[in-house]
């Protein structure tokens, strides 16, 4: 019998959405989490162990019948790789998803397979990056293998002296961090899934407010895009070539991408699903099953399940940290009063202490929406950045 382990990271968003999915489709599961918070209450099959260490034996020994492994979380993402390897299931091997999370190598696979390629190097020190400006003009700086938008930042020769910089320089190690060429252009997110190395489409959102300069917080995220189906399958098609190369077999696929002049620039690919809550959005109205459930289906049967789409258009806001310092407050019921806003989702409690980009990993909360028209759940997410008013006491 199939039996699938989620590989929960302290802190996951996504755990109470997958034990749900998991228990609805009546999947035989386990969990193993590095978190003593992680509720007993999820499943009688909870198993703790330090994602930061190798895999005792004992651990081994005790997940003898498990057939899928499926990381829920960005963090857990390593570990679930060398369980995948260790126990011989279905999953994506360590070897792959540590190509997939190198930003150097990554980006050298990338530019063998799309049109636009891009210089990227490593960089160690401030005259290494100097170098680099002189002759590229803008760059994005980044950790090798790095989370998200932490310590990402936009470089050119106006900022390039900032203390910012430098003290990202400081806090990594050598041969830690990496710059490549910017690329302008409009930005979209590809959620898919790989079933014996071959891609599937489950959705595509467009990003319609650009980041804050020069920072790459997240911000709005809509479905369905305004791409074409021409564009989408040269996305798909590049994609499933970059994952091919990369090594990735089996399981849920996160790109990031640019499209300029109908060329494709891809940004990075990720061995899991979208981040954070964003994937609730298509549960409020654009999927009869929410992500979670057709992932898993997917993961445990070997068989994609076509989409059944309910509303026209869904987005999500997630809510940014505008400054350093202690949470106190922020106008949830206000939000809520918005029309077309489905749903508000304030993730962080009250005195907990928030990093601002490009330190900070967490976002404020999560704002869906839901309409028949684009236009009126744009204006919901706009409209609910706007009178957020977070209150952030240094």
């Amino acid at each position: 019998m199939k039996k699938v382990l989620l590989v929960i990271p302290e802190l996951s968003y996504k755990s109470n959405d997958f034990v749900k999915a998991a228990k609805k489709l009546d999947i035989p599961f386990s969990i193993i989490t590095d978190s003593q918070q992680v509720s007993e209450k999820m499943t009688d099959n909870i198993f703790i162990s330090d994602f930061s260490s190798e895999v005792p034996q004992v651990l081994l020994d005790k997940l003898y019948d498990i057939t899928h492994i499926l990381p829920v979380d960005h963090s857990s993402l390593r570990y679930a790789a060398k369980l995948t390897d260790l126990l011989n299931a279905t999953g994506n091997s360590f070897e792959s998803v540590n190509l997939a999370m190198d930003k150097y190598e990554s980006r050298n696979i990338f530019n063998e397979i799309t049109d636009i390629k891009v210089k990227n190097q490593y960089v160690n020190n401030l005259t290494d990056i100097q170098n680099f400006i002189a002759t590229s003009k803008i760059g994005v700086l980044k950790p090798t293998k790095g989370t998200a938008s932490n310590k990402v930042i936009k470089i050119s020769s106006k900022n390039i002296n900032s203390l910012v910089i430098k003290n990202i320089i400081k806090d990594c190690k050598q041969d830690e961090l990496v710059i490549e060429e910017f690329i302008e252009g409009d930005e979209y997110v590809y959620e898919g899934m790989l079933i014996n190395s071959e891609l599937s489409n489950f959705v595509v959102f467009e990003k319609p407010l650009v980041f804050i300069e020069p920072f790459f917080e997240e911000s709005i995220y809509m479905t369905p895009s305004n791409l074409n189906e021409v564009i989408i399958d040269e996305v798909k098609d590049k994609i499933q070539k970059a994952c091919k190369k990369i090594g990735l077999t089996n399981g849920p696929i996160h790109a990031e991408f640019k499209v300029i002049n109908n060329r494709i620039f891809i940004i990075e690919i990720n061995p899991r699903m979208i981040g954070g809550l964003c994937s609730r959005c298509l549960s409020f109205g654009l999927f009869k099953q929410s992500l979670e459930e057709l992932i898993l289906f997917a993961f445990s049967t070997g068989t994609f399940k076509k989409l059944e789409l309910l509303n026209n258009y869904v987005g999500v806001l997630m809510l940014p940290v505008p400054k350093t310092g202690r949470f106190v407050s922020i106008n949830e019921e206000q939000i809520m009063e918005i029309e077309n806003v489905s749903a508000v989702d304030i993730t962080v409690s009250r005195d907990t202490h928030l990093e601002m980009p490009p330190n900070g990993e967490k976002y404020l909360g999560f704002v869906f929406s839901q309409g028949e028209h684009k236009s009126n759940v744009m204006k919901a997410l706009e409209t609910s950045l706007e009178i957020a008013s977070p209150i952030i006491e240094a």
